[in-house]
C-alpha cells in the first residue's frame, strides 16, 4: 500500500517540481529504472544487502552502506554518504 503524499508545504524544491511537472516526473523515472537496471549497479547493490544481511542490519533501518575507494564497506548515515557522492 502507497503512504499518503505529504502536504504541499512539507516538500523539498526538487518533489514539489515533479509533482508539479508529471511529464519530466515520467522521465526521471525511467532514467532511473535503466540506471538501476545496469549490472554495475546491481553488483553493487546486492554487495550492500549480502553486508546489512550479514550483520544484523537488513529490516532494521540503520545506516546507508557505504563503498569506500579501496573497495571495503562502512556504515554511515544518510547525509553523510550523500555529501561523498
Amino acid at each position: 500500500m502507497a503512504r499518503e503524499k505529504l502536504p504541499r508545504n512539507q516538500l523539498s524544491r526538487t518533489a514539489e517540481f515533479y509533482r508539479d511537472n508529471p511529464e519530466a516526473n515520467e522521465k526521471h523515472k525511467q532514467t532511473s529504472r535503466i540506471a538501476a537496471m545496469r549490472p554495475a549497479r546491481k553488483r553493487k547493490n546486492a554487495e550492500t544487502r549480502r553486508y546489512r544481511r550479514n550483520n544484523g542490519m537488513e529490516g532494521q533501518g540503520g545506516g546507508d552502506v557505504h563503498h569506500k575507494p579501496n573497495g571495503q564497506l562502512q556504515v554511515m548515515s544518510a547525509s553523510k554518504n550523500r555529501r561523498i557522492k
